[in-house]
Parts: structure tokens; C-alpha cells; sequence
């Protein structure tokens, strides 16, 4: 009699990893597809029967983006798999994130996303991509140090910037563009350019791109109030 595990030799796809995604079908779509590769029994029928759902094909109709997940049908999913409490947390937020309508929510789950250990070790990148572009002074400190004072401290940076920063703050800037490596220290411990562009998923990079743009918003706005009108240009 065969044996429900794979026995033919052929060498197993890797397990998917719940923190490498950022799309909740695709990522059941692949490990619908390990868990089959692993044993020829495994079937929507038996998931289904796992997991609680009445539909032996309900989730071939998630995969397929006919169905989209409700709370009760995702804490049944997270059962079905048998995600760990860490993968649980990141797939129910990650199920949330992809189908929200709004922008406020899509960047509240991803927040919440992002306080998992387990997506730390996997996107390290997008998170800080994200940081970068959601504060508006990122962007300026990068110019400055690469084009300014090679030498120039947090204070300092503090000091420059119109409205003003904390120098705590403004550390924190200079981590995250180390971090994206972005800018770095010489070996005379100045600061210069390193030549790297910031690149994410598209779904982040959707709510990298709106954080941005709001941001700039409210700048502008406020610059109304702070500069007297020969000081700025705003016209319609």
C-alpha cells in the first residue's frame, strides 16, 4: 500500500513561512501546496473538515479570490494549519491589511503586523522603507548629511531643520539610513553616500507612497500659518 508521505524522491519545496508574506492568499495557496506535496491525502476536504467549514472547497474559493475571509473564518484557518500563536497574530492582521478598503486601516494592520518578532526577521527592509518615507524629514536629513557637514551630529541636524526636530529624533533618522544603508561612516568616521535605493512589495510601497503624500499635505498646510505669504508660494 503507498504511503500517504511523499516517497517518490523528489525533493521537498521548502515549508512557506507565514513572515515572508504580504499576501494572505498566496501564502495559502503555497502551503495548501507543501502540505499536498507532503502527503497525497491532504485535500480541500480535509482541510475543510479541520478547520470547521461546512464548503469542502472553501478554501480553494479563499485562494482564488472568489471568498474573503471573516474573523470567524480566519481564527478557523489559523486551527486548520495549526498556525502558533506568533503566526496566528500575523496572518489575522495580515488578512485585515489586504482587505481593507481604506488607507487608515491598511496602514493600522500593517502597523500591528510589524510588532510581530517573527516579520522583524523577514522584512527588515520594508520596515524601514516604511519608516523612511512616513516622516518627512527622512528624506532631508539623507541630503544633508550627504551634502552638507560630513561630520554632523544629531543636534546639529535638530537645529537646521524648518519645523524643527529633537535630536532624538533626528538619531533615529540617521539609524534608519544606516539601516537601509542609504548613507553610512567612512573610515574616518564621516558620513557619506552609499548607493542604495529603498525597495519594498507593492503593498507596502502603496502605503509608503499615501503616508507620503499626507505628510507633505500637512506641511503644506501648516506652512500657511508658519511663513508670512512673501516667505512661501502657495496659489491656485
Amino acid at each position: 500500500m503507498r504511503s500517504p508521505d511523499n516517497t517518490s524522491g523528489k525533493k521537498d519545496k521548502e515549508k512557506p513561512k507565514i513572515f515572508d508574506y504580504l499576501d494572505y492568499r498566496a501564502f495559502l495557496k503555497d502551503l495548501f501546496e507543501y502540505k499536498k506535496q507532503r502527503n497525497y491525502l491532504f485535500s480541500y476536504r480535509v482541510f475543510a473538515g479541520k478547520a470547521g467549514f461546512s464548503s469542502p472547497n472553501f478554501l480553494k474559493l479563499i485562494i482564488d479570490g472568489k471568498r474573503n475571509l471573516s474573523n470567524e473564518g480566519t481564527g478557523k484557518v489559523a486551527k486548520g494549519f495549526e498556525f502558533k500563536k506568533q503566526e496566528r497574530d500575523y496572518f489575522e492582521n495580515l488578512v485585515y491589511m489586504n482587505q481593507a478598503s481604506s488607507h487608515d486601516d491598511k496602514d493600522y494592520y500593517y502597523k500591528k503586523m510589524m510588532t510581530v518578532t517573527g516579520y522583524l526577521k523577514s522584512h527588515k527592509i520594508d520596515k524601514a522603507g516604511y519608516a523612511y518615507f512616513s516622516k518627512w524629514y527622512y528624506p532631508a536629513i539623507r541630503e544633508i548629511v550627504v551634502f552638507g557637514d560630513h561630520n554632523i551630529t544629531p543636534d546639529k541636524i535638530a537645529q537646521l531643520l524648518n519645523p524643527g526636530i529633537t535630536a532624538r529624533e533626528a538619531e533615529k533618522a540617521l539609524d534608519v539610513l544606516q539601516e537601509l544603508g542609504l548613507i553610512t561612516r567612512n573610515k574616518k568616521g564621516l558620513w557619506e553616500q552609499a548607493d542604495t535605493v529603498v525597495s519594498t512589495g507593492p503593498e507596502v510601497k502603496s502605503l509608503i507612497i499615501t503616508n507620503y503624500h499626507k505628510e507633505m499635505m500637512k506641511l503644506g498646510m501648516e506652512a500657511i500659518e508658519r511663513y508670512p505669504s512673501d516667505e512661501r508660494d502657495i496659489s491656485a
